[in-house]
C-alpha cells in the first residue's frame, strides 16, 4: 500500500495521497513510515505545522537520520534556521556521513552569519565532492532566486557569497 502513496506523490497528487495516508494511518497508528509520508505530503502542501507534528511522530517510533533532515528542511523553507540546524545536527549525529545534513547545516549557518558554516561546507565538499557542488549549484535557484520573502539585495549578497563559497 506505501507502494500507491509513493506513486501518487511522484505524479504529484498530494491530496490522494494524504487521504490514503490518512486511511493507513487510522488502522495502524505505529508506522513511522506512514507518519513520516504523512509529514512529506504535509510539507508539499505547504502546511508546515502538520508537517512538523507528523514528522515528530515519525521520529518518537524510529529515530532516523532522513527523518530529521526532511524535519529539518521543512523548517528551512520557511527560515526557521535554528531549528533547522537542530533537525540538521540530529541527522549527523545518527549518520556522520549525511551530505546534504552537512551542507544545508552550512546553508543555515551561512545565513545566520555563523562562521560554524564554512566546517560544514567542508565536510561535506569532503564526504562526496560532486554532491556538494551540485547542492551548491541548485541552492540559489530553488531557495532564494524565486522567493519574494528575500528582498533583492540580500538575494545579490547571498549570490555572491555562495560563489564565494563554491570557489
Amino acid at each position: 500500500m506505501e507502494e500507491a502513496v509513493r506513486t501518487l506523490l511522484a505524479q504529484q497528487r498530494y491530496r490522494d495521497a494524504g487521504m490514503a495516508l490518512d486511511a493507513m494511518l487510522a488502522q495502524n497508528r505505529d508506522s513511522d513510515e506512514l507518519w513520516y509520508l504523512r509529514g512529506i505530503v504535509s510539507l508539499k502542501l505547504k502546511s508546515y505545522d502538520s508537517a512538523q507534528e507528523y514528522f515528530e511522530r515519525a521520529l518518537s517510533i524510529s529515530r532516523k537520520a532522513g527523518y530529521f533532515r526532511t524535519k529539518g528542511m521543512a523548517h528551512f523553507e520557511i527560515f526557521e534556521l535554528d531549528e533547522a540546524v537542530e533537525a540538521f545536527l540530529s541527522a549527523l549525529a545518527i549518520d556522520p556521513k549525511d551530505v546534504e545534513s552537512e551542507f544545508f547545516a552550512a546553508i543555515c549557518y551561512m545565513m545566520m552569519d555563523d562562521p560554524r558554516s564554512a566546517r560544514h561546507l567542508a565536510k561535506a565538499q569532503e564526504l562526496n565532492p560532486r554532491r556538494t557542488s551540485q547542492l551548491l549549484s541548485n541552492f540559489y535557484s530553488f531557495f532564494i532566486e524565486k522567493d519574494p520573502r528575500i528582498g533583492e539585495g540580500r538575494k545579490k549578497a547571498l549570490a555572491q557569497r555562495i560563489r564565494s563559497l563554491k570557489a
